[in-house]
């Protein structure tokens, strides 16, 4: 979520205004960091849900005080407990038994509270988890709403999962589609099953954002902001960033191409030279069986 954070995230925050905002899936913290920053110069409060965070974010954490109060919680404990934000952002597991029972939950919490739903802005609603689910923890999801999954990576346009693909450090699932299965799916369905009249704006790019609007909350003002997202002068934005951002993993991917010639040349070397010395050994030891092995 972090890179559609300036061009989209932030301005729907500061044309909304919101007293509570709540973030599922924490990390690193660097989204946590730009929330409190906002908190801390506008009165809002943070709820911080992440239940195994990296060492980073209690780092983030210390730097700020009361514009928070964080959760170790798994997010569907945590939001039965809270108040409704008024904007949620949710980034933690991406699967369809997660995704559809944290927008349940929170909307059944804002009902019998007498509370606005949230607008939610949910990260990974475009490949490679939209229709395909992703579990950090398997155990945490039933196994009758589990699929297969092994810990293999993704290709764009291959189905079947890949030893050579991204993110095989998670456990994904075998299959791409189908019923209950990714991100934006669960979203679907839970759209579909909401007495609740609710906008979807989705963009495809950076994995996928997408913005999910109830009636209650949409203003003039909020429509024509998240409808310029798409504007063909805002896209051309969006091309530039995506190319830079490409330039930049292509350069990095050279560097590390470059040290590992580098260091294959070397290891090349080295071996060489053993070779040449153990030639040398086997000689003085033809001339003179009496030297010591």
């Amino acid at each position: 979520m972090i890179r559609h954070w300036n061009r989209h995230v932030m301005p729907v925050i500061e044309l909304v205004k919101p007293s509570r905002i709540m973030e599922i899936g924490a990390d690193w913290g660097w989204n946590t960091r730009k929330i409190l920053d906002y908190c801390k110069t506008s009165g809002c409060h943070a709820d911080i849900v992440d239940p195994a965070p990296r060492a980073e974010l209690h780092a983030v954490l210390a730097e700020f005080g009361s514009e928070y109060s964080y959760h170790p919680l798994k997010s569907v404990q945590a939001i039965p407990q809270l108040l409704t934000p008024d904007i949620a952002l949710i980034d933690g597991d991406h699967n369809w038994y997660t995704v559809f029972k944290e927008l349940s939950l929170m909307f059944a919490r804002a009902s019998e509270t007498d509370a606005l739903p949230p607008i939610c802005i949910m990260h990974d609603v475009g490949w490679p988890y939209a229709r395909r689910d992703m579990y950090y923890n398997p155990n945490d999801v039933p196994q009758a709403q589990r699929h297969a999954y092994a810990y293999r990576g993704m290709l764009p346009g291959i189905a079947e999962l890949r030893e050579d693909g991204m993110n095989g450090f998670h456990a994904n699932a075998l299959t791409e589609g189908g019923p209950h299965n990714g991100v934006m799916t669960a979203i679907e369905d839970f759209i579909a099953s909401s007495s609740v009249d609710i906008k979807l704006y989705t963009l495809p790019y950076f994995n996928g954002l997408g913005f999910l609007v109830p009636a209650q909350r949409m203003t003039e003002p909020l429509r024509a902001l998240i409808e310029g997202f798409f504007t063909a002068d805002e896209l051309m934005k969006s091309c530039i960033a995506l190319e830079e951002e490409t330039n930049r993993l292509r350069a990095r991917f050279q560097m590390t191409e470059a040290r590992l010639i580098k260091r294959t040349d070397a290891l090349q070397r080295a071996r060489t030279l053993l070779a040449k010395q153990k030639e040398t050994i086997d000689a003085l030891q033809n001339k003179n069986p009496q030297v010591v092995k």
